[in-house]
């Protein structure tokens, strides 16, 4: 087994955390996968017999494809969270019901790329033709890459609530163009995501005990105050901040 996690183009680090390579010659156990493996988007191509099968997976790689590596040689390219859909333009819709054959995405270049893989001499030739392919979908979707590569790095790191307006200023979309674009390629609203965002942040905090008083908690994470920190957090939680550090949170 191989892991390759720097071998990348410096554009495709925005978009690809990791390179992993199963090779039938060098084959691990099931404990041996990285723990990444598990609930992360990845472009995987399956090499058999000369035969290479493209398949894309939004949500995570089913346990029975990794077994397939007794026979073949598996090449996946894992994508950060929310980059997968505007590379290849498909909704946070298309991407969690099933996995999407490369061929039912785009039969054409499917197939140009099929045939550049059927001819690499290597394991490693392959997994340059795949990284150059998805080099030339980042910059045919350069824009809408662009978009929300920086609304959902920008709305996690400042999850208030004027964040949104000073995003639209600065990628110079209108707020219906944009939400359309944001609810298409993350499958919520961009409010729906601060409002995430901002209740997991104020939420370690309060893990952490991080505070003296529980306005703290609020005002450090945006709220307008007590009250409606406390209304968030039972709205995600079902239960209160003072009932969580005594109790937990209650199970369903």
């Amino acid at each position: 087994m191989q892991q390759w996690h720097n071998k990348l183009d410096p554009v495709l680090k925005d978009f690809i955390q990791a390179i992993l390579i199963l090779d039938s010659a060098d084959p691990p156990g099931p404990e041996d996968l990285p723990i990444f493996t598990n609930g992360m988007p990845a472009l995987l191509c399956t090499s058999q017999n000369n035969e290479n099968r493209l398949s894309l997976y939004g949500t995570t790689v089913p346990t029975e494809r990794w077994a397939e590596w007794r026979n073949a040689t598996l090449i996946a390219f894992f994508f950060k969270p929310f980059a997968m859909g505007p590379v290849f333009k498909l909704s946070a819709r298309q991407l969690k019901n099933e996995a999407v054959g490369l061929n039912r995405w785009n039969a054409q270049k499917a197939m140009a790329l099929t045939i550049q893989l059927a001819y690499a001499r290597s394991t490693a030739e392959k997994m340059e033709l795949l990284q150059q392919f998805i080099l030339s979908q980042v910059a045919a979707n350069q824009r809408e890459c662009a978009i929300i590569r920086y609304a959902t790095d920008k709305i996690l790191e400042n999850p208030e609530a004027d964040v949104l307006a000073h995003m639209l200023h600065e990628l110079n979309l209108t707020e219906r163009t944009f939400q359309r674009i944001f609810k298409k390629y993350v499958g919520i609203t961009a409010s729906e995501y601060r409002r995430i965002c901002q209740f997991q942040l104020a939420f370690y905090q309060l893990k952490s005990r991080q505070f003296d008083k529980l306005t703290d908690v609020a005002y450090a994470n945006g709220y307008f105050d007590q009250s409606h920190y406390i209304r968030s957090f039972k709205e995600f939680t079902a239960t209160t901040p003072n009932d969580y550090l005594q109790f937990g949170l209650k199970k369903k």
